[in-house]
Parts: C-alpha cells; structure tokens; sequence
C-alpha cells in the first residue's frame, strides 16, 4: 500500500507525563505499524502539529522509518494525497464517513477500531452509525469475535428490523512482542524472583496480572475460593510445596487495597497470598518469571480481548481463564490451558442498569459494577483446573510451552499487522468494485432495551442464565451467605438485587425448587428481573451453583 491516513488523536497522559489508559494499547498498535506495515508513508491527520512531532520523534526513537511518517492537515482533503484508507483507532468514524461525502462515498475507505465498547458514549456511537452512509469498503475492526457481536447486536437493535450496513467486521487480535516476554523468563530471573516471594522449588506460584479492582476488572472472590480449596487439598493430602497465589497490579484506590487484603486474610489459611504492586522495585520485570500458572477470571463487559492471557502463552505460562469475551479467542481449552465456564443472566435482565445509566443515575463505574456483579465464574472448574495443574509439572510444561508457540503464531505482532495489509488490499477492491449503498436506516433507537447490557454483551459469557436451568443451593448457604456478606466487595451495587430482607425468602425457596422459572414465579413479574440477577449473585458468590437445562446437548 502506498499511503495510509491515520485520524491522529494526540494521547492522554498522567502528571508524569506517562501515556494512560487505551491510548497506551494505540500507540503500541502504532508502533507495529511502523515496524511491520506494509505501507510507504502514513498521513497523520491532525490539527495538532505539536502532537505530531512528538509521535515523529517517538517513531524516530524506534525500529521504522520516521520519514515515513508525515503531516496531514485536517483540512486536506484525503483524495487528492493518494491515501487509500482514512484509519481511526477508535470506532468512533461516524463523522469521518459524513466528511467524506463531500468528495464521494468512493473516494476512499474509512476504517475503525473498536476497543472497550460498554460505555453509553461508545454504544450509541456504534448504534448511530447504521444512520451514515457505510459502505462495504468500510470497516470497523474487531479485536474479537465477542465484539464483533456487540457491534452486530447494537447495529440489529437500532436499526428496528431494517437491513443492517454492508461494513466490514474483520475479527483482528490485539498482538505483542512475543520476544520480549521470552527475555524476561529465564532461570536467573525465575530463581531471583522466588527468592523474594519466599516461594521453594516445590512451591507452585499462581499468578494474577492486572488492575486489582473488583468492580471493573475481575472480581477475586473465585480464584481466592479456588487457590485456599486446592492448597486445602494438597496439604491434607501431604503433597509438597506451597500454593502461592501473588496478585500482581495496581489497585484503583485504597478502598480497593483494603477489600482484597480483608478477604484473602479470612478466606485463605492454607494458601500463601501476597499483594505486589506493579512499582514495586523488587519486581522491575513484574512476575512472569518466578510464576508457575497464570489465572485471570475476568468478568467485566469493559473487556473486549485481554492481553495479559497471551503475555502470560508468551511467557510459556499454562493460564487458567474465564471463557468471556475475547478471552475464549486467546487460549484453547486443555491444549494451552483451561477456560472456566460464565454464566449472566438473559436479554431482559438488564433494562433498569441501563436505564440508570441512562438516565444518569448512575455513573459509568456504578454501571459497570451493577452488570459485573451479577456475572458468575464456575468456582468448582477453577479449583479443579488449578488443581491439575498444580499437582502435575510436565503437564504445566507442556502447555506452557504450547501456549508460547501460539503466542508466537498468532498473536505477535508479526503475525498481526500482515492482516491490517490484507485488510486495505480489500477493501480498496471492494471500492473499485461494490455498488454504493444507502443508508441501513434513517434513525437509530437507542433506549433502554437497545442497550440492555445482557442483550448487547449476550456473545461473553458461557450461558445464560435460562428459565430451566437450575440454581443448587450449596452447603450451609445462608450462612455461608451471611459471611459473604461482611465484606464490602461482596455487595457493590445492591439496588440491582432483591433487598436484603428478601434473601432468606429466595434460600427457602431455593430449598424447594431449583429451576429458575418456578423461582421466578414466586415474585412479581415487575421483580422478576431483579431474581434473575441476584441468582446470579449467588452463583458468583459460591453461594449456588448453576446447572444449565442444555448442558448435555
């Protein structure tokens, strides 16, 4: 390709001056551009000139060619500078493509990049674009097949029935450098790691990397349930070495630091568990040497790929994950790891967390919150997948070291850019060739039911919850519930659940029915939504299990 336009947005950064937040995972995509992209020259289109040489002077910094990179004007138009494609890293293109109609909807392609797609701003965006003029030599590039249901789901919604746009979708992974992560693991770093952690040769290190935050993130309840059950086992069982479980990140707040503290303290006897912060001068190359297995259950709609499950293949760690959004794209179940079954409530159930939203009743993180809380991740799988890998070596080996060969093949960045080529190459045939199209719709519907998160992120989890489907009481439930309950973490977003007077009413009925229906039907129509989502609760919680009426099929 011979020139690519990029609609350059200058990056956020901290009061250190540190890029932060989505736009760091941009200029890493820029950065491989750079190295890998088979382009000649890339307009960056930008009124910010200042914005520009800083990226310049990055790129000149780096492996590519800073002479490849060049100023456009906003004010330039793209036709007349031989750019095939107009590229924003973001999906927000819907001024992009009524721009272009002053020159023609085939005077070039435009090409988003759809990230974090949960917030409202984000969704309507989406959701308004069946409005424009999109053609099939558009695109609007999906990290994974998850998002790309999203995008498909709010395009269905808000067009009420109509034929939806002819854009592409192309499912294209977030990648890495692989040879980094291979830099970082070897036996040197691995023993020095150790050493610091107090962890034995015969000790197994489980690792969790990322942001310690409960409500936008991955809640820590299953995996701290699953580790102390497994170290439980392997103690009593006389098997050697410890369980470690090392939570590795930045908490968002000091609340948050105090929640996960409180909770390991009363959960785990049996297992080790330490808190590094991803400052911490003893870990300057963070943990992946010293760690024998990489767990991360995510449970947020806010995630759409997830990197740190292919940091964790490239560093030839096995990784136990929640099978949740683009998360099942990374790792193959008992190939480089294990996926723990998700499980969320139906379409329907989520209508009052988005009319709150909405309505601006809540913010965007008591929004994320509500939906979060109400998302289960299988304990019983965990501990059990943990377990396997905790009591066999060669198989944490071997799908290490299957996991690292995947990492490499699939999710490099090598691997990755070649198909952002493949991508302009056709869409520039699809311009010479397609017919234009109009707009799929005059107006897009984006109320409550339109962006019911349950409705809207349906592709994330495993199942949902069914009116068949049975929720089974564990042991000792109420109180068992009742403990739960003295930690903060346990009940985030409480008007999205029955209130508390009510639960010992649900658990009795629960006693006597299992399937979801005939739970429901113990309750007004109007609150049937709100048993749906605190059955959930109680799975997330340990507090239930779900039992899914299709399991078999």
């Amino acid at each position: 390709m011979t020139a690519l336009a990029i609609d350059y947005i200058p990056p956020n950064r901290n009061r250190e001056g540190r890029i932060v937040g989505i736009d760091v995972a941009v200029r890493t995509l820029l950065d491989a551009f750079a190295r890998y992209a088979d382009v000649d020259t890339f307009l960056c289109r930008t009124g910010d000139a200042a914005a520009f040489e800083e990226l310049h002077k990055h790129m000149a910094q780096g492996d590519g060619d800073p002479d490849r990179w060049r100023h456009l004007g906003v004010d330039t138009p793209l036709e007349t500078v031989g750019a095939g494609t107009l590229f924003r890293p973001d999906p927000n293109i819907n001024g992009l493509i009524a721009q272009r109609m002053k020159a023609g909807p085939q005077a070039y392609s435009v090409c988003g990049l759809s990230h974090t797609m949960s917030s409202m701003q984000v969704m309507e965006t989406v959701a308004t674009a069946i409005t424009q003029s999109l053609q099939s030599w558009d695109a609007v590039v999906c990290p994974s097949r998850a998002i790309r249901g999203v995008v498909e789901s709010l395009w269905e919604a808000a067009s009420q029935g109509a034929a939806l746009p002819p854009a592409q979708l192309p499912v294209i992974p977030l990648g890495i450098d692989t040879a980094r992560f291979s830099a970082l693991t070897g036996n040197g770093m691995r023993a020095a790691q150790r050493l610091v952690l107090g962890a034995d040769a015969e000790d197994v290190v489980v690792l969790f990397y990322g942001r310690l935050s409960y409500h936008n993130k991955a809640h820590p309840l299953p995996l701290l349930l699953a580790a102390e059950r497994v170290a439980a086992r392997r103690q009593a069982a006389g098997l050697p070495g410890r369980l470690h479980l090392v939570f590795y990140g930045y908490f968002t707040g000091e609340a948050f630091r105090k929640d996960y503290q409180k909770a390991a303290a009363v959960i785990c006897e049996n297992a080790a568990v330490r808190f590094v912060e991803n400052d911490d001068p003893n870990f300057p190359d963070a943990l992946w040497a010293g760690a024998d297995i990489f767990v991360s259950l995510v449970d947020n709609v806010q995630e759409s790929f997830g990197l740190t499950p292919i940091e964790a293949m490239a560093a030839g760690l096995p990784a136990v994950i929640s099978d949740w959004d683009g998360y099942r794209d990374t790792v193959r179940n008992g190939a480089d790891g294990f996926l723990i079954p998700t499980v969320a409530p139906d379409a329907g159930a989520g209508l009052e967390p988005a009319r709150r939203y909405l309505a601006g009743e809540d913010v965007y993180g008591e929004y994320l919150a509500g939906v979060s809380q109400s998302v289960a991740v299988d304990i019983d799988v965990t501990a059990e997948a943990i377990g396997r890998l905790a009591d066999d070596a060669a198989l944490r080996k071997c799908m290490g070291a299957a996991g690292r060969r995947r990492a490499q093949d699939m999710f490099d960045w090598r691997a990755v850019i070649p198909a952002y080529d493949a991508l302009w190459s056709e869409l520039a045939e699809r311009r010479e060739r397609d017919v234009v199209s109009e707009p799929a719709a005059a107006h897009a519907i984006t109320g409550p039911a339109e962006m019911d998160p349950y409705r809207v992120f349906r592709g994330f989890p495993s199942f949902r919850l069914m009116p068949d489907d049975a929720i089974v009481l564990t042991d000792r439930a109420a109180a068992v519930l009742a403990d739960r309950l003295r930690h903060r973490m346990n009940m985030f977003v409480p008007v999205h659940l029955l209130a508390p007077e009510d639960l010992p009413r649900l658990l009795s009925r629960l006693q006597a029915v299992d399937r979801i229906s005939d739970v429901a039907a113990d309750w007004p129509e109007r609150e049937r939504s709100r048993v749906e989502r605190t059955l959930a609760w109680l799975v997330k919680l340990g507090i239930a299990r779900h039992e899914p009426a299709n399991a078999g099929t």
